[in-house]
């Protein structure tokens, strides 16, 4: 009897606390909604063109905590320094999920290295839910299965578009060479990654780049190779195009291309008076010009640094991060951008469980608050841009999303030319330009006040010298 005595308390106890468990949501851990919120950056500690992505981000983790959180909650920002290796960034991954316990984590944007990162992570999600966000690659690969096999690759995400989606932007670059500088003639100089392979080969069911812009404006490639990243000596490349008899070179760049290498070449080469237009890396900054030694003088490029009210955030933005000197390439914005879109996913699903946060983030979209229109992550269910960042219709890749087609005043597609230092005219933004194509066209552009390489050296030569100190 005394035995039966002890043991009914004990039951009681048991069948309260089962209670009190069981009114947790089903498969989430007691307190999973408490504390703070742990956002990870996996990415090379040394590395200058990833540092500022992340160092924008702390600085949004800091702006979000001094407004009081999300949900009353800090935000944590963890870095693990993969220094831009597969195999560390595998042992970072794991690190950040298991030892830091990230709810959402970011990967530095190199498809190789997120590809090399996509098993460990799909592997811990079982026990570990996390939301994976890859930060800059385009590589259509990385989002191209998420549709088929969903259950098993749903927690991933890229705040960046795959390959297909530039169909929709690169026709301004072209309006840019045709109508602008008057080129009929392209030198193609394609950065040797797996990126660039795609658009040289054709996405499926699209021309190549070469293809596309003799079909949009009557562009003949009279040029066209692939060169190493970093390559270091380009004269010999730069010789073969002057003599290809081409009027304009479009190197297709990232950041791990050295333009400032590339520019300084061109500036003393045979082709110094053919107009050069990257597509990406350091060109994007006003920094680039110091970098070149003013060598970038008549050089084109995407271009987000000037100030222009791309939205009414946009200045503030650029503002703000000159004075934490943090120069903004796009993926600065983005990255950026990408904590407040995460903050208002959780604050829309009222949760942090990751199985009612990925719905909640398919479609989602910030109107945005650095210098981007729009910014959030594709919903529609066509490969390869669900889950990736809006740009693009992905019914049809040449036209921008139906998000952008319903207010192009959110289009933002800069191209700027370096006219002296700390002078770069905008000849392309598409804001607000109807017309496809062109597409250069839009509000703050100036494609009127374009000069050749050769007229910007002359007047700079003519200029009188600064006057001595």
């Amino acid at each position: 009897m005394r035995q039966r005595q002890i043991l009914i308390p004990v039951i009681m106890v048991i069948v309260v606390l089962l209670l009190l468990f069981g009114c947790a949501p089903s498969g989430v851990p007691a307190g999973k909604d408490t504390g703070p919120i742990v956002v990870g950056y996996v990415g090379s500690a040394a590395a200058p063109v990833t540092n500022p992505v992340r160092d924008a981000m702390k600085i949004a983790a800091q702006e979000i905590n001094e407004a009081g959180g999300i949900g009353g909650r800090p935000v944590s920002f963890v870095v693990e320094d993969s220094k831009g290796e597969t195999s560390l960034s595998v042992a970072a991954v794991q690190r950040m999920v298991m030892g830091n316990k990230a709810l959402i984590y970011f990967v530095e944007g190199r498809t190789e290295i997120c590809l090399a990162v996509q098993p460990k992570s799909v592997e811990l999600y079982k026990q570990f839910p996390h939301i994976v966000v890859w930060q800059g690659p385009m590589g259509r690969e990385l989002t191209n299965d998420i549709v088929k096999d969903y259950d098993k690759l749903k927690f991933i995400f890229r705040d960046w578009d795959p390959e297909d989606a530039h169909y929709c932007s690169i026709p301004a670059y072209f309006g840019v060479f045709k109508e602008v500088v008057g080129a009929s003639k392209i030198a193609w100089l394609w950065e040797d990654l797996a990126w660039t392979t795609v658009w040289r080969n054709g996405v499926p069911g699209l021309p190549t780049w070469e293809n596309y812009a003799k079909e949009t404006y009557g562009i003949d490639t009279v040029y066209s190779k692939a060169v190493k990243a970093r390559t270091g000596m380009y004269l010999p490349i730069l010789e073969a195009v002057a003599a290809s008899g081409a009027q304009q070179i479009m190197f297709v760049s990232s950041w791990f291309t050295d333009t400032e290498v590339f520019a300084k070449q061109w500036a003393t080469s045979s082709a110094k008076d053919i107009p050069v237009c990257f597509y990406g890396g350091t060109s994007h900054t006003y920094d680039f010009w110091d970098l070149t030694g003013g060598a970038a003088l008549g050089c084109m490029g995407s271009f987000y640094e000037k100030e222009e009210p791309f939205n009414p955030n946009a200045i503030p933005f650029l503002q703000k991060m000159d004075k934490a000197g943090i120069p903004v390439q796009v993926n600065v914005a983005i990255g950026y951008s990408d904590m407040y879109l995460f903050k208002k996913a959780i604050e829309k699903a009222g949760t942090t469980d990751v199985e009612k946060l990925i719905p909640t983030l398919e479609g989602l979209y910030l109107n945005d608050i650095s210098i981007l229109g729009i910014h959030g992550f594709e919903g529609t269910k066509i490969a390869p841009f669900f889950h990736s960042r809006i740009m693009a219709n992905p019914e049809n890749p040449r036209e921008p999303s139906p998000m952008y087609k319903a207010d192009m005043t959110k289009w933002v597609n800069p191209v700027g030319q370096f006219q002296g230092k700390g002078n770069v005219v905008m000849l392309s933004t598409g804001m607000g330009s109807t017309e496809w194509p062109p597409r250069y066209k839009g509000t703050y552009a100036h494609p009127e006040q374009y000069q050749s390489p050769a007229t910007l050296r002359a007047a700079a030569a003519a200029a009188p010298a600064p006057a001595a100190k």
